[in-house]
């Protein structure tokens, strides 16, 4: 919090004691100065400046812009303070609504959507909050990824909205995966998602790894629904020889005690040999993402021999990859028997010993 004195300055009162390492109170300083030069930015030169505290950053306002757009500085003069809490206003959810007051063609990046709609529920901005409930209105129509944070987000938030809040993702499942969002999804939740035949993934080892990644989050409190998520797993579109393999090159120490769990074993007995015929068709939505270097086409043999390894790379770049990379994926030809994987195309016949140890 912070308050006016005489000289019309503002006297800071609020101490930063939240643990961090030197690393995050770098960021989070950055973080701030960003904030200050786009409020900057969003009004150069106002005539009356009010003084927004969220957190340890002090931004000058327009006051005249944040009255025209909510009820709640109606009372504000030239030189009041105002603090926001963080927990109901993020400091890049207020910057975004901010420079929405200023341009109401603003776009919402989608992992600050549900930030800035709880930010806007507080600040009181009527026209916002009605621009949200029309998207609630028919949460399927959104685009994939927006309509998985909107998802998460109102579930979080425990609000209620009068619709059916329903989790639709196909595409961009491979990159969903690697959010923090997805490590927090309620098992419920989850098991319906792994259960659907509409993700897209390059092989059923995906839907696996995905599975397990989130038991190993924290596998003391969900230990209990291993059973229920591996149920999900079509075992009967990898081969067996895949997930020994997937098994035998698992760094993880933990991890590796439950692939050599009894419960593990069972299903295990659901794959078939590599030379027998697998499963493939109506299992999922096969497709291809040229940023990953162990994706194959439809028939390729090495298309399930993944280690964990090489699917925590994949994530890497997907982060690093542009927003809507995961719109890029396409679809596998099922009349397509040739690769083409660079390896493939090189080797198109390598005997199943080698193929595993220069995959």
């Amino acid at each position: 919090m912070a308050s006016g004195n005489e000289n019309g300055r503002v006297l800071r009162l609020y101490i930063d004691v939240e643990p961090a390492t030197l690393e995050e109170r770098r960021k989070r300083l950055a973080d701030q100065q960003k904030a200050l030069a786009t409020a900057r930015k969003v009004s150069p030169r106002p005539k009356n400046v009010v003084t927004v505290v969220i957190g340890p950053t002090e931004l000058p306002c327009d006051l005249d812009l944040l009255q025209r757009a909510t009820k709640f500085f109606v009372r504000g003069k030239a030189g009041m303070v105002y603090g926001l809490p963080a927990c109901h206003v993020g400091l890049e959810s207020f910057i975004i609504i901010y420079k929405w007051m200023a341009k109401p063609s603003q776009v919402v990046p989608p992992k600050l959507l549900m930030g800035v709609y709880r930010a806007a529920i507080y600040l009181n901005i009527k026209v916002l909050l009605e621009q949200f409930h029309e998207k609630f209105r028919d949460p399927r129509a959104a685009r994939e990824e927006i309509g998985f944070y909107m998802f998460c987000g109102l579930h979080a938030m425990n609000l209620y909205v009068p619709v059916r809040k329903i989790l639709s993702v196909n595409r961009y499942f491979l990159t969903m995966v690697g959010t923090t969002e997805y490590l927090h999804l309620w098992p419920n939740a989850l098991i319906k998602l792994l259960s659907s035949t509409n993700i897209c993934v390059n092989s059923e080892m995906e839907v696996l790894i995905a599975t397990i990644l989130w038991l190993f989050h924290d596998y003391r409190s969900r230990h209990s629904h291993t059973m229920e998520l591996l149920d999900c797993v079509r075992f009967d579109s990898i081969p067996f020889e895949a997930l020994l393999q997937f098994r035998d090159h698992c760094p993880f120490s933990p991890l590796t005690q439950l692939l050599f769990r009894p419960e593990f074993d069972m299903f295990l007995k659901r794959a078939p040999s590599l030379n027998n015929n697998i499963r493939y068709c109506n299992r999922r939505i096969w497709i291809y993402d040229p940023q990953c270097k162990y994706h194959h086409d439809a028939h390729c043999p090495r298309r399930n021999f993944i280690t964990l390894d090489q699917f925590m790379d994949f994530q890497r770049v997907l982060r690093a990859a542009p927003n809507l990379h995961w719109c890029n994926r396409h679809q596998l030809n099922p009349y397509m028997h040739s690769c083409r994987h660079e390896v493939c195309r090189r080797f198109p016949k390598m005997p199943y010993h080698r193929r595993i140890s220069n995959h």
